[in-house]
Formats: C-alpha cells, structure tokens, sequence
C-alpha cells in the first residue's frame, strides 16, 4: 500500500485529557464529527517534554540521546540524521510546513521546511489559515506531505492581554486546579472546534493520511505546573489520532506505542526507502510489536528549559559551533538542571534521576505513585536500550569537552570503561 498525501498536526502542550473521547466534559462536536472514523490511540507517549527535542523524535524516529537534542536548549542536532521533511522532499513530494512559533524550531535541520502559519500576520495566533489552505490545495497527483503546528495551547493558554487573567501557577498553588484546568481546556478546544475543523473539512480523507498528536502535554497538578521541568504522566501521555485511508480501523497493539513509531509507519506507507535502525516500530504491524515493550522518555535541562529569547533566535547559523556551543564557548548550565529518563509499560511510569538514583513508579491515569517491587528491571531496560542502539557512534560527533565529560560518565555506568 503506497500512500502519497500526508497530514501531520502537532498541537503543542496537547494533554490525553483535552480530548471528549477520553474526557466527557470536553465540548467539541464538529471535530468531533469530523474524526468519528479516527482511530486513537490510548497508549501513546512522547519521547520528551519539551518541544524541540519531542518534534525531532517525530521526525526521526530516535530517541534525544540517539538524535542529538537532549533537551530545549540543545543548538543543534548530530549530523546526518534522515528527517522526514528531507526524505519527502528527495522523494519528489510537496513540502508544506507550518508553525503559530516556527522560530522554535531554529538551528535544526528541518528549520528550512517550517514558516510561519501566516507569513502576513506578526501574530500568529490573529493569522489566517487561508493561505495554508491554497498550498494544501493541490493537484490530486501531486505527492503532499504537509506538516501543522499549533502553539495557541502552550504559557498562558491565550489568556495574553486580557485584563484581570490570573496566573495558572497561582491557582494551582492555591489548590484551584479544576479553575487552571478550564483556562487550559479553553484553548485546547479553540484549535480543534475552530482551526482544525475548518482544515479538516476541506480535505478528501480518501487521498490524505492524517495523523493529529501532541509533542507533549501540560502538568497542571501539584507536582509540575507546565512541562519542561520533569517527567510527568499527564506531560508524556498525550492523544493520537489517526486516519489512513482504505484502513477502517488502525488496530493499535496493547503494548504502548512512542512519538518515534511515526517516522518508520510513515515511511513504510509512503513506500520510501530508508535506512532507519532505530527503536521505532511500524504501527500497521502490532503483531510484530512485543506485548511487553517499555518506552523510553527522556527530560535534560542542564542548559535551561527556554529557548525563544531574542538572543538565539537573532544569532546567525554558523556562531552555532556545536549542539551546546556558540563560537566554540559552552553555553551557560542551569543551575537547577536535571537529567531524567522515564520507562513505561502504559499503566505504569518508572522516572528516575540519573544523577542521584532517586526514582518513583507510578498509575499513568491515576498518577498515585506506588511501591516499585523491581527497579532493577527498568534500570537493566534503560542500559539495554542505550548499549544497543545503532546510533551509538553519534554521541561523539561535534562534542566539546564538557560533553564528553557526560558521554564518558555515561559509558562508564553502563560498564563500557572503567
């Protein structure tokens, strides 16, 4: 089955519980209606919690370590990595990529492919979709591969310049979670009732594969209030939605699913050849995926969550001399850095901080931490994961010294060097 139009729609900040058919108070009939033939996708996690990081893993097919962007503030990622913008493009398809913050997605190597949502409007969120639509209009023979991103769902959640908005922070700090929760939902509907709707519904879903995630979700609970500071189920679980045609019904398997099994399902189906020996698995073939599959999330903020300052988004291309440097000095630590990695079977979440051991184990959909009878299960897992990739010879690649301070510190844990 070769398939010659592709719709990816990535919703920032896009939580498993801003959805009606995993939450009944959500009000969205029109998508609703629209998607009633979608599948999704109940066990479906990101491979980061932030957005740089979590798109290249989309586009790749490989986790952080294994691409390079370990967390927000990476520059850059390891050289030579296939994304799917260039294999498409190579392949003689139609590129169009858009973005409400497409500056997010500086000095990566699929910047090029990503403009704004309304090269007219200075914001993004006041910008028309019209002219997004003509490029998605084209000829039925032409080969498309179109990819959408929205941002009216991250900060403030479009509270921005009205008068009296309070601070979400506050209200959970103050225990008025459900009030922070209804700001969040607010926005969340605005792009799906509003936005995607009037994309959707003017696509011939007999031509188009469709696929609408999340790059990660939003905490909003006691322990986490946004996303970049620690892997929390509600920023790792995040919806997916999908619609292939002359598929009736995507049959997921029951082992959970991650970001990275978008790049070979993708490919497999568009019948372009690749290279690919990453993790990921074909998603038309859950038979093959095994029932006892953990996935791997990963969080570093040891350069800071932020990106979008006037100072790297301004900064030329060649002053990035590596993926954590400017005219070769390392960028500035976070002094509240972390480094944590997360496995889950899809009811359960083991996070532990590879910098001091300490962990927890918890209910994905309850988010009640339990007791953990194995770690070492887990902690075997994650060095399995790590030794057996085929990207390994990457982690070297464009490292100043600070970082192969870390790579050799990783090594030696791992038993690869005393």
């Amino acid at each position: 089955m070769s398939i010659n139009k592709f719709l990816l729609i990535s919703i920032d900040c896009w939580r498993y519980d801003a959805l009606s058919r995993t939450n009944p108070s959500f009000n969205t009939p029109k998508f609703d209606l629209l998607t009633k033939d979608y599948s999704l996708a109940e066990k479906f996690f990101v491979a980061a919690p932030a957005t740089r990081p979590s798109h290249t893993s989309y586009f790749t097919g490989l986790y952080p370590f294994e691409h390079g962007v370990y967390g927000q503030t990476y520059l850059k990622m390891f050289e030579g990595i296939p994304n799917l913008f260039q294999l498409f493009a190579d392949a003689g398809y139609h590129i169009t990529g858009r973005s409400e913050r497409a500056e997010v997605f500086r000095f990566l190597d699929y910047e090029s492919f990503i403009t704004p949502v309304d090269p007219n409007a200075k914001a993004q969120q006041l910008g028309s979709l019209e002219d997004m639509m003509h490029h998605l209009k084209q000829p039925s023979e032409t080969p498309q591969f179109c990819f959408l991103h929205f941002w009216y769902t991250h900060g403030g959640y479009g509270m921005s310049g009205i008068p009296g908005a309070p601070s979400l922070g506050l209200l959970v700090n103050k225990g008025r979670m459900d009030e922070a929760l209804r700001f969040y939902y607010a926005a969340a509907t605005h792009i799906l009732e509003f936005k995607l709707v009037e994309i959707l519904k003017q696509l011939d879903l007999s031509e188009w594969t469709v696929f609408i995630f999340g790059d990660h979700g939003e905490g909003i609970c006691e322990e986490i209030i946004d996303h970049g500071h620690t892997l929390n189920q509600n920023v790792l679980h995040v919806p997916l939605l999908a619609h292939i045609p002359n598929v009736d019904k995507l049959d997921f398997p029951t082992a959970p699913i991650s970001a990275i099994d978008l790049f070979p399902t993708i490919t497999k189906l568009a019948g372009i050849e690749t290279d690919y020996q990453g993790y990921g698995q074909d998603l038309l073939s859950p038979s093959e995926i095994d029932d006892n599959r953990l996935v791997l999330s990963e969080l570093d903020s040891l350069y800071g969550i932020g990106f979008l300052s006037q100072k790297n988004l301004e900064m030329p291309h060649h002053r990035v001399t590596s993926r954590i440097s400017v005219d070769n000095k390392e960028i500035s630590r976070y002094s509240d850095g972390v480094r944590l990695w997360s496995l889950t079977d899809g009811e359960y979440m083991y996070r532990e901080d590879e910098q001091t051991g300490e962990f927890v184990f918890r209910h994905i959909m309850s988010g009640e931490d339990t007791t953990c009878e194995d770690p070492d299960r887990f902690r075997d897992t994650y060095d399995e994961i790590l030794m057996n990739s085929n990207y390994q010879h990457l982690q070297a690649q464009s490292s100043t010294p600070e970082e192969k301070k870390i790579l050799e510190g990783r090594l030696r844990n791992l038993g690869y060097i005393e």
